[in-house]
């Protein structure tokens, strides 16, 4: 006979037949699904602190070049340069965030 079930726990007969063939099966199997789930959450609550700590560092180093462009544009106008140059230098941070807000928003 070929039983199967979908999800972490099985029915509870099956879960009283492991415990006829095996000393203690039911606890076991419930051990362990436990511990399966205790790896899940802490697999989990990992991956957000993570996602989190890359996030934040995103946002700092998109600021800092931001600022560093702007800084260039400035010095540039104030070197004479090109125009061009100044546009080129806020131009590019700025096309950055509309591409990031848009990708956002499309998700």
């Amino acid at each position: 006979m070929n039983i199967s079930w979908s999800g972490p726990l099985p029915p509870p007969g099956a879960l009283q037949q492991f415990d006829d063939i095996i000393p203690d099966g039911a606890n076991r199997i419930m051990a362990m699904i436990e511990s399966e789930q205790q790896h899940r959450i802490e697999h989990e609550n990992k991956r957000l602190t993570v996602l989190a700590s890359d996030t934040r560092r995103g946002h700092w180093l998109g600021g800092v070049i931001s600022i560093a462009a702007i800084g260039g544009a400035v010095g540039s106008v104030y070197l004479h340069a090109p125009a061009a140059v100044s546009i080129a230098l806020v131009g590019i941070p700025v096309l950055g965030m509309i591409k990031a807000i848009v990708g956002s928003k499309s998700k």
